[in-house]
């Protein structure tokens, strides 16, 4: 045997093969697997190898020659497959490519193993070291071939790792680079032994490959596990968006992330100097709550002169007992998403166009304003007139800009307490609460008058409607139904206005089929207007008052024309069917949505107070308040006008008259209140400008009976009784 100074290294290296061997085959996965054979062959080439220097046997020495030359083959195939699993290339590497290894590596065993025969390979020659003789070899033809082999398997193995480096994020590479480089030393090793560069008469190839194969199952295994803690390191704190920010258990300064000293420039960010308690109270961050338990909280800075949102998580790191070991902060900006869920909250809960509350926040908010904590409460609806025609003539664009302009007159009149919103078809509604209809009205007329004043050369008007609850009685859906249809009602008597189209209509027929002219319909709406107001009615009320006022009379429409505009007396019968027309004009108003309101209205207006009028003799308050209002409002234009069969009385004589017949043709209250008005604001320039008729030229007796008596059928002219 050869001195133990020869064998020693290679028997060293064969037991730390196999202790990695082994550890490979613990691991239990097939890269694992795959490169426990590369070492395996490994360790069974430096034992046969190593026959060479423990026996004095040539056959024995070249036989363990030949077979560590075999298994060199086995390890570096068994090397170059585990890197095709470690690359996860298995299914891209060409199997043509395997085909041809093994079949190479069968014939190649089959001369090596008969080598020891023939010499077909490589012969061998003894050479003396110490006290011994160990088998040097020349190599022949077949040889080269092998060794061919062997590189071409090497340098395989380093082409696969660099195209997987070219596929590789560069945090990743240093995982790589070592596998490359053992195997490459190990070509440039075995290259420089062949070509003998530096003559040596022992193989120290096998013991480098130890090498190569501990520095593949470092980088396969181990080194991710230790770069992996850098790797992660740059991630987290350099790439990662969301800051963060590291201290000890001590409350000194860890890592933090570079992003944040960009955030919070004030600070020293020294590891080991910035405290927590330096940083908690130079950001001032309210929303934290102690550092001894987890939280969350957000926290608002100014970047750029924006105001950035940061949702903090602070956590409070410990170890398996229990001990405090960290206390890590983690901002997110959330600025982007509480700025998106705003804007998705105001699509859902506000318009668009005017920025008021949409129509489902109003419903969900309504019952609320049952309280009578809020009473009274005047709830307004109001409207553009002719929207639909602006938007046609101008654009929508333009339509939309009034929306707006509106809005801002209605925001800015009513006050940011004020309750506002869209609902359908332009429809603006806006609660008061603690107002009263007269406040409510106050207001509203004065956003009407800014804004015909802005559009003072533009078809733009605003007309409104308002209800108001002061009692547990009227529901708010009464009480929104009653303000739409206030506003309803006076769109519908303007000129202008697209809902006044029916109006005009039965307005112009009734003027051609009656003596009453659109000045005394215009004449008589103002002043039930005013005596409504007078009286403290609601503004429902008053709408349909002026509604009443100027379609009372629609039923003389369907009146023949003969009876309507003969000259002479009326027979009974005659005087019957144009009774009639209180109930034709109630079947009129009936037949339309927009005039069901005052259909009452329109057939009760020549009801009297004592029972005697008709058509069904009502008495008292049985007759609905309009029709007391109107009937006593169009008695009095009828006295002071001029009309084809009379001159108008001076204003004095028709107070008079109807307090005459206050309490038996008219409403005794209704009466009062219409007369104090009457004297405080008509009877100063009453009779100015009208000629002193004669009573035989009014039509008139001196008594004056008459004259209601013809009014209340609009035909005094032919009641000459």
């Amino acid at each position: 045997m050869i001195g133990s100074n020869i064998w020693a290294p290679y028997m060293i290296s064969a037991l730390i093969n196999a202790f990695f061997v082994q550890k490979a085959y613990k691991r239990e996965s097939k890269i694992a697997r795959k490169l426990g054979v590369g070492m395996l062959m490994n360790f069974l080439m430096i034992l046969f190898y190593t026959l060479n220097f423990v026996v004095a046997f040539p056959l024995v020495q070249s036989f363990g020659c030949s077979i560590s030359f075999i298994l060199m083959d086995l390890m570096l195939y068994f090397y170059l497959e585990y890197v095709i699993a470690y690359l996860g290339w298995e299914s891209r590497f060409p199997q043509l490519i395997r085909i041809v290894a093994i079949s190479y590596m069968v014939v190649d065993s089959v001369f090596m193993l008969v080598n020891p025969f023939t010499g077909i390979a490589l012969s061998y020659r003894g050479f003396q070291i110490g006290n011994g003789e160990v088998l040097t070899y020349d190599p022949h033809p077949l040889f080269y071939v092998h060794m061919v082999f062997n590189v071409l398997l090497i340098i395989t193995t380093i082409i696969l790792l660099i195209r997987k480096c070219r596929e590789t994020p560069k945090a990743y590479l240093n995982r790589y680079y070592g596998p490359i480089a053992s195997m490459f030393l190990a070509l440039v090793f075995y290259t420089i032994y062949l070509i003998g560069i530096f003559p040596s008469y022992v193989d120290l190839t096998p013991i480098f490959y130890v090498v190569v194969g501990l520095a593949l199952y470092y980088y396969t295994f181990n080194y991710l596990r230790s770069a992996t803690l850098s790797i992660t390191r740059n991630m987290i704190f350099e790439h990662l968006e969301d800051p963060i920010i590291l201290f000890d258990y001590e409350g000194l300064l860890v890592d933090h992330s570079v992003l944040l000293e960009s955030i919070m420039p004030d600070l020293a960010w020294v590891n080991g100097r910035l405290t927590l308690d330096e940083f908690v109270r130079e950001q001032q961050f309210k929303g934290l709550v102690g550092v001894e338990y987890d939280q969350e909280f957000d926290w608002t800075y100014t970047e750029n002169e924006k105001q950035r949102i940061m949702e903090c998580h602070f956590s409070c790191l410990k170890d398996e007992v229990g001990r405090l070991i960290g206390r890590l902060f983690v901002f997110h900006d959330v600025t982007t998403h509480r700025q998106t869920y705003f804007e998705l909250e105001r699509s859902m809960l506000y318009d668009s166009i005017t920025g008021f509350f949409n129509k489902q926040s109003f419903y969900t908010q309504m019952p609320q304003w049952d309280d009578e904590e809020y009473w009274p409460t005047s709830l307004v609806v109001c409207n553009v007139d002719g929207m639909r025609g602006i938007n046609e003539a101008y654009g929508t664009e333009y339509g939309d800009g009034v929306m707006k302009q509106i809005a801002r007159y209605i925001r800015r009149r009513a006050g940011e307490n004020s309750f506002c919103a869209k609902l359908d078809n332009g429809d603006i509604v806006v609660v008061f609460e603690r107002t009263s209809d007269a406040d409510a009205s106050e207001i509203m007329d004065n956003i009407r008058d800014e804004v015909l004043e802005f559009y003072d050369r533009m078809p733009v008007s605003l007309e409104y409607g308002i209800a108001t609850k002061d009692s547990c009685e009227t529901s708010m859906d009464k009480l929104l139904q009653d303000a739409r249809s206030s506003m309803q009602n006076k769109k519908m008597l303007k000129e202008k206005s697209a809902s006044s189209s029916l109006v005009n209509s039965l307005k112009q027929t009734l003027a051609e089929s009656d003596f009453q002219t659109e000045e005394h319909v215009e004449r008589t709406r103002r002043m039930a207007a005013r005596l409504g107001r007078e009286m403290g009615l609601s503004d429902a009320v008053i709408g349909r008052l002026e509604l009443l006022a100027a379609l009372h009379d629609i039923g003389k429409v369907a009146i023949p024309q003969d009876i309507i505009k003969k000259k002479g007396k009326l027979t009974p019968e005659e005087r019957t069917v144009i009774e009639q027309h209180t109930v034709k004009g109630y079947r009129i108003a009936k037949s339309s949505p927009e005039l069901a309101e005052i259909a009452e209205g329109i057939l009760c207006h020549h009801e009297k107070w004592d029972g005697t009028g008709y058509p069904n003799g009502l008495k008292g308050e049985e007759i609905p308040l309009i029709a007391r209002v109107i009937a006593a409002v169009d008695s009095h234009d009828v006295m002071v006008n001029d009309r084809p069969y009379h001159k108008g009385m001076p204003e004095e004589d028709a107070i008079a008259e109807l307090r005459r017949c206050s309490g038996t043709q008219f409403d005794p209250n209704v009466v009062e209140v219409f007369t104090r008005l009457l004297e405080r604001e008509e009877l100063p320039g009453a009779g100015q400008n009208k000629p002193d008729h004669a009573e035989e030229e009014n039509g008139f007796d001196a008594s004056g009976d008459k004259l209601l008596d013809e009014h209340e059928m609009d035909i005094q002219r032919l009641l000459a009784e």
